[in-house]
């Protein structure tokens, strides 16, 4: 083998590590395209209310939590993977684990998890003999628009007295 045969580090191997060529030195890398732009939350603006209507709270957190159709899918996944988080660490009896999951899928908001993330942190206050803060809960996801969970909400309320 001569010295010409041997490999050198600036042979065109393009074995991808570094640009062989100049087009390839002179082209910038093209950063990803996010799949969604990100919206932090609370950045919308809430909709405005005739001044003489009264203001419930429950039900100005519901519209809050419910008002979200356009919710990004980005946020939707979040919520989803929090709430299958919440729910292995409830089965495996982590209540303050859980608890702290079920509030993130009730902060995003997202119409297919929160109202379920509310009853069970309804629930969760029960067991920790938080009557006020089991109320609470209970009555936010008997307002929200998924009826099954408002049912149960229901149902819990009416055991609550």
């Amino acid at each position: 083998m001569s010295p010409d045969d041997t490999p050198d580090d600036d042979d065109d191997d393009n074995n991808g590590d570094e640009p062989d060529t100049v087009e390839e030195l002179e082209k910038p890398e093209e950063p990803e395209e996010p799949e969604e732009p990100f919206v932090p939350l609370g950045s919308e603006e809430l909709p405005t209310l005739p001044a003489n209507e009264p203001i419930d709270a429950h039900a100005a957190i519901a519209r809050s939590l419910y008002s979200a159709p356009g919710l990004p899918r980005v946020l939707r996944k979040e919520a989803r993977a929090f709430f299958d988080g919440a729910m292995y660490a409830y089965t495996e009896g982590d209540l303050p684990g859980a608890r702290l999951s079920f509030l993130a899928v009730a902060a995003i908001g997202d119409p297919d998890t929160a109202p379920a993330a509310m009853v069970f942190l309804g629930v969760i206050a029960y067991r920790r003999r938080d009557a006020p803060e089991a109320r609470m809960w209970f009555t936010r996801a008997a307002s929200g628009p998924d009826q099954h969970w408002a049912l149960v909400a229901t149902g819990e309320l009416r055991r609550l007295g």
